[in-house]
């Protein structure tokens, strides 16, 4: 992997508490082949989950895992528009109690690259609802430079 930081490749922008908003530009990169990038299980296990399943569709249920932390992200697609946006719900099962949305919106860039924003939340107005969203902030963070990395190729 490059030496290239998070914060170079992702910005997050200005949102209030209750929401994450990133941001990132994929210069080489059409909106259906980043898309892919994010509903393809063989394609989202280069960057992201170590498994996926994933029925994509509205309605459609998928399940990211970790086996060797036993970390499981599970949910349900709420909008799936190939090159365009998705919606998605989001829940730990090690933390049952925390269910999220996210919304992935994938803007196609006149030099043929994509603008991909990523909205998060809500997220409680409390210390651990705060420290939560400040957890996803990195994470996001973290994978979506990995995305870059993925869509760049190995380094020589």
């Amino acid at each position: 992997m490059s030496d290239i930081k998070s914060g170079e490749l992702v910005t997050q922008l200005a949102s209030p508490h209750e929401v994450v908003v990133v941001s990132s530009v994929y210069s080489t990169t059409f909106p259906d082949s980043l898309f892919a990038y994010l509903t393809q299980p063989d394609l989202l296990t280069q960057w992201w989950p170590k498994t996926a399943k994933i029925d994509p569709r509205v309605g459609g249920a998928y399940h990211l895992a970790w086996p060797e932390q036993n970390w499981h992200l599970r949910g349900n697609y709420l909008k799936f528009e190939p090159g365009r946006q998705i919606a998605f719900t989001w829940k730990w099962d090690h933390d049952p109690e925390d269910v999220t949305m996210v919304i992935a919106e994938f803007q196609p860039l006149e030099n043929d690259g994509t603008r991909l924003t990523i909205t998060h939340g809500p997220y409680a107005e409390t210390p651990e609802g705060q420290e939560r969203r400040q957890g996803h902030i990195e994470g996001w963070q973290h994978f979506l430079t990995r995305l870059h990395e993925t869509l760049a190729g190995p380094t020589p």
